[in-house]
């Protein structure tokens, strides 16, 4: 198993993304501790993992709040006696970010993963070093239409990783981004409510001619946290069906 004796934290672990990279790496090895706000979805994320054989407890944290990141890691130490691995996926609720809303964006998707990453790294440092990855997006990286403080939130992620990756590979402690694309799942439920074409509209733009599974980023997030990623810091992974490679239909 490629995450045997780790320990995980990953935050926003109730569903989508998050969901998958806790199962994912519960079946590697690795000692899950699974964040949310929503209990009922974190629980139900846990309880997977251990129906599956694995390890894993919930903790509720609100990532955007100090005293509850430090619950959260301090729940983590006595739960497993430390960390080894922090993925960064946490995001404010989907409204927030289709009504444009800047504080719940700026809050969850970049103070939130700079407070779990300062709480992780002494946890992490005092244990050799460590993973932290953390899930950004393709919004981040080039212009998308409309939902600009999600965009620019995420674009602060990429910029908080390289610097964090340059103050923490001393210590080693590797420090890389995931940049999804479209990505399948629950989140999108509000906007497939009043737009149900819209996937059909997005596949369009993607070279590889569908969107992305969760599976997809795990797969990615999998490799980063293992020690196949021993000489990666400071990257941006781009997991995006070559979305951002150009526009397929552009030509002469």
């Amino acid at each position: 198993m490629r995450l045997e004796g780790k320990i995980a934290v990953v935050t926003g672990a109730g569903r989508g993304i998050g969901k998958g990279v806790s199962m994912r790496f519960a079946a590697e090895g690795a000692r899950v501790v699974v964040d949310d706000l929503n209990a009922e979805n974190g629980e139900a994320t846990v309880a997977e993992i251990r129906d599956a054989g694995g390890d894993a407890v919930f903790v509720q944290a609100d990532i955007s709040n100090d005293e509850d990141v430090e619950r959260l890691f301090a729940e983590t130490q006595r739960a497993y006696g430390g960390v080894d691995l922090l993925v960064n996926n946490a995001v404010c609720a989907t409204h927030h970010i289709t009504e444009k809303r800047w504080e719940p964006n700026l809050d969850v998707v970049l103070k939130g993963t700079y407070l779990c990453s300062l709480a992780a790294t002494p946890m992490m440092r005092a244990r050799g070093g460590g993973s932290i990855v953390n899930v950004a997006s393709v919004n981040g990286l080039i212009g998308l239409q409309g939902i600009h403080p999600y965009s620019a939130a995420k674009g602060g992620v990429i910029a908080l990783t390289k610097s964090m990756a340059v103050e923490l590979g001393g210590d080693k402690i590797r420090v890389n981004a995931i940049c999804p694309g479209t990505i399948q799942t629950e989140v999108w439920g509000p906007i497939l409510a009043e737009k149900p074409e819209i996937w059909d509209d997005l596949v369009k733009f993607y070279p590889l001619g569908r969107l992305g599974t969760v599976e997809d980023i795990a797969n990615c997030a999998l490799f980063l946290a293992s020690d196949e990623a021993s000489f990666a810091t400071g990257a941006i992974f781009t997991i995006d069906g070559g979305l951002t490679a150009g526009y397929k239909d552009f030509g002469i």
